[in-house]
């Protein structure tokens, strides 16, 4: 593929990618009453002229907390095409689904575990699966501020459309707070590191967002994305980058 629809195709991914961490992180921390609350964001944009572009992705997260544990799962889909004269090229196509079970281990230690798996055929990747565990420790808690600091160590595999695949351990560093600005407006950031084995590299993302609750549920959301991977196939960049806004409804 040659670099520019590329590198277009690139931009287009990490839309969907950043917009489902932008209604993630923008979601309040859920109260432990042993019932799933969680968010659904749709988004998507059309464009005509001399040439022709649309968009749509869909995203959900569901939490399920208790004094003792919690539960979050969250599903991502993501479809792009644009087209030129009379060349169509998909520029999204992205699928994610992802869990995580964490077990609070007194007031300030919890233990966790997860998973995810993926498809992104225009970023180069036909599956990646990745699990890991560990633990982390709750620095802040309170109904303004929040903070956890973690690490742990996983598997992860990926294989890309060029039919080469890279597997091996990488550990997991991190932390992400949460703080809450006023009656109506909440800010979060979180920021993971993957240093991986020789084999499939070092990894690292970084969320942060700000919402504003507009009526019945609804918020407006700023989010800025970043994503570094260090081992890529020719032709592919490293590095993500994506400032985003948008609507999402909480449950």
């Amino acid at each position: 593929m040659p670099r520019g629809p590329r590198c277009a195709a690139n931009r287009h991914v990490g839309l969907g990618v950043a917009l489902a961490s932008l209604f993630v992180a923008a979601a309040a921390q859920p109260p432990p009453d042993g019932l799933w609350h969680g968010d659904v964001g749709v988004g998507g944009s059309a464009a005509s002229g001399n040439g022709s572009a649309t968009t749509i992705n869909l995203r959900t997260e569901a939490v399920r907390a208790t004094d003792a544990d919690k539960i979050a799962l969250s599903a991502l889909v993501n479809y792009g095409r644009s087209s030129a004269g009379n060349v169509t090229t998909r520029s999204a196509d992205l699928a994610r689904v992802g869990g995580r079970y964490d077990r609070n281990l007194g007031t300030h230690f919890f233990a966790f575990g997860g998973g995810e798996a993926e498809t992104n055929r225009p970023g180069g990747v036909s599956r990646r699966v990745n699990a890991n565990a560990g633990g982390g420790w709750h620095v802040l808690q309170s109904d303004s501020v929040g903070l956890d600091l973690f690490a742990g160590l996983g598997h992860a595999e990926t294989r890309f459309r060029d039919g080469s695949r890279r597997a091996g351990l990488e550990w997991l560093l991190g932390e992400e707070s949460s703080h809450k600005l006023g009656e109506s407006t909440s800010f979060k950031q979180r920021l993971v590191l993957y240093p991986g084995s020789r084999e499939i590299g070092n990894r690292a993302t970084f969320d942060a967002s700000l919402a504003t609750a507009i009526a019945a549920g609804w918020t407006f959301n700023t989010g800025l994305a970043l994503r570094n991977s260090s081992k890529v196939p020719p032709g592919l960049q490293m590095t993500e980058r994506l400032l985003t806004f948008g609507f999402g409804y909480k449950f």
